[in-house]
């Protein structure tokens, strides 16, 4: 492990450099101008996948909507990415054929210290160490970052060396690692119904009953997995639209008469976990909390408020903002909203989504920067891991920073949202590279496979079984569906199951139950060979295969033409 001490007293006013690495110190084969990349993330919708030798990362900015830059770039950077340079954060590596050379931030490991961004410049074959630390006071010989630099000659060999580090999801694993207990009442993987990817926000009290009794009535993914010694009791999870506004996290009575606590009685009763999404870090201006509450939120040194984003989907006025997480009242609120979930409500899963949010830079009352405001934040919200009736609670993770969540948030998404269409035509017009896709999201999720049950168990979100509302192929269905069977430990779906039964859906439904037992065991690696071609093969060499997630020509061969 290297370390990286302050050299002074100071006070960062922009992000630190802390060191730099000699690529030719640690590899005499390893050379950034002809290695694949991986891009490590900011937060989980960031692209993670390998950039190309001689290639350009993708753009994290979008001119068309400039409510959305802040959401991907790693804040107050003092790089920008070229041909020459590519910027990686956490957990970053350099391959070359078969061969890594991996540089790890270990500084959330034991210790609340700054993520990291590695900025890596293939002309001088060098990796720079900058920090998020921006208003963080140093003493003279604090502690800056530790950073390890791991050689691993294969993916498996890479993996093993990372669970030495980052521990391990694995409860007969010797380095199973105590964050992953608050998750292991879910099962070896979470299995689960969600209401996002089809109902999105248009959702009320029958919709999502109906759906509840209808799982019991089909012949359905859940249904059929129910009884497997893969899963657990799946978890039936009540998204987006339930709320009166963002900020506002109280029932809307006109959608739901009933109340919350009611449905989850009725999907405790049914034999699943209640889950429940909340995006507790932001806040809408038309919310009663803005209103009641102006100096709660965050804002810039001129007293404007700091845009945490925008999201169409909730209305023309759209631009959203964020908390300001230093201020004790703020985190007395979010305390009581998370045990209000839990404890009133009855929910025992909750996805938390736009975290980056916490992450955002302004002028905060009590004054601290803002990784230090995050990890309180957090803290708060993910103390409960029991209700009051003695009852174990999970956590997800959506749009996080990855670095700053992985202890407090060990399920997490691990790349862009999904899509029930191969591609979002207009985003990828405009050059949005964080937006919904399900192209996007293999990629992610292959790229973050090397994580998958050490750094994170991976959500790669849902899979799709449906046909209407869909455009997606069966072929690629089956792809989406292989890609997080083999690469993550969520299997989530969200098809309406009254209408999902037709002969083809309940073929495929069949079909990725019985990989999902078949592969049950097997432990499977990743390495890509070309412009979004992979080949794969497990650790016991009984299978190989490979996928192709390129334009037109949408496939896996090899892993399961004999079933």
């Amino acid at each position: 492990m290297v370390t990286f001490k302050s050299p002074e007293d100071y006070t960062a006013k922009n992000n630190t450099i802390a060191g730099l690495f000699n690529i030719r110190d640690y590899s005499e084969t390893i050379d950034a101008k002809k290695a694949w990349i991986n891009l490590g993330g900011w937060q989980s919708w960031n692209p993670a996948f390998e950039v190309e030798p001689g290639k350009k990362q993708p753009s994290l900015k979008n001119k068309a909507i400039r409510q959305w830059n802040t959401w991907l770039t790693f804040p107050s950077s003092k790089f920008e990415y070229s041909k020459n340079i590519v910027l990686a954060q956490f957990i970053t590596y350099l391959r070359c054929e078969e061969e890594y050379l991996i540089f790890a931030s270990l500084n959330n490991l034991n210790q609340k210290l700054p993520p990291v961004q590695f900025v890596i410049n293939r002309k001088e074959n060098t990796v720079t160490v900058e920090l998020a630390d921006k208003d963080k006071e140093w003493k003279k010989g604090d502690l800056m970052a530790q950073i390890e630099v791991i050689k691993a000659s294969s993916y498996f060999d890479a993996r093993e060396k990372l669970e030495k580090i980052f521990g391990s999801s694995n409860k007969e694993s010797p380095f199973f690692s105590p964050r992953f207990e608050q998750i292991s009442f879910l099962g070896k993987n979470a299995l689960g119904w969600e209401s996002w990817y089809n109902h999105y926000e248009k959702i009320n009290e029958k919709l999502i009953t109906d759906d509840l009794m209808a799982l019991k009535d089909t012949q359905n993914l859940i249904k059929v997995l129910n009884k497997s010694d893969y899963f657990d009791k799946p978890v039936f999870q009540i998204d987006d639209g339930y709320q009166i506004a963002l900020g506002d996290w109280e029932w809307n009575k006109k959608l739901f008469p009933s109340g919350p606590e009611k449905i989850t009685q009725m999907i405790s009763d049914e034999g699943y976990i209640p889950g429940l999404w909340i995006a507790p870090f932001i806040v809408d201006l038309r919310s009663k909390l803005a209103a009641d509450h102006p100096h709660w939120l965050l804002r810039n040194k001129k007293g404007n408020l700091v845009p945490a984003g925008m999201n169409p989907r909730w209305g023309a006025n759209s631009t959203f903002y964020c908390l300001d997480l230093s201020q004790n009242e703020v985190l007395e609120h979010l305390d009581k909203l998370i045990d209000k979930a839990i404890n009133t409500w009855g929910f025992r899963y909750l996805k938390l989504d736009f975290l980056y949010a916490g992450m955002l830079e302004g002028v905060h009352k009590k004054a601290c920067p803002s990784y230090q405001a995050f990890n309180n934040a957090i803290q708060v919200l993910t103390k409960r891991v029991f209700n009051n009736k003695g009852e174990n609670v999970a956590y997800l993770g959506c749009g996080n920073p990855m670095e700053l969540s992985y202890n407090n948030l060990p399920l997490s998404r691990i790349g862009c949202d999904t899509l029930q269409h191969w591609e979002s035509k207009l985003m990828k017009f405009i050059g949005w590279n964080g937006r919904t896709s399900a192209y996007l999201n293999l990629k992610d999720t292959l790229g973050r496979a090397l994580w998958n049950k050490i750094i994170f168990a991976n959500d790669p979100d849902v899979i799709f079984i449906r046909k209407e509302n869909c455009t997606l192929t069966y072929a690629e269905k089956l792809l989406i569906a292989t890609v997080n069977i083999l690469f993550g430990s969520q299997i989530m779906y969200a098809d309406d199951p009254a209408t999902c039964n037709s002969k083809e859906e309940i073929e495929l439904t069949e079909k990725v139950a019985k990989l999902i037992k078949i592969f049950d065991k097997e432990e499977f690696a990743v390495y890509q060979t070309g412009k979004d071609i992979y080949k794969v093969w497990s650790k016991s060499g009984k299978y190989r295969g490979e996928i192709s997630l390129a334009k037109n020509n949408h496939y896996v061969r090899g892993l399961y033409e004999d079933f």
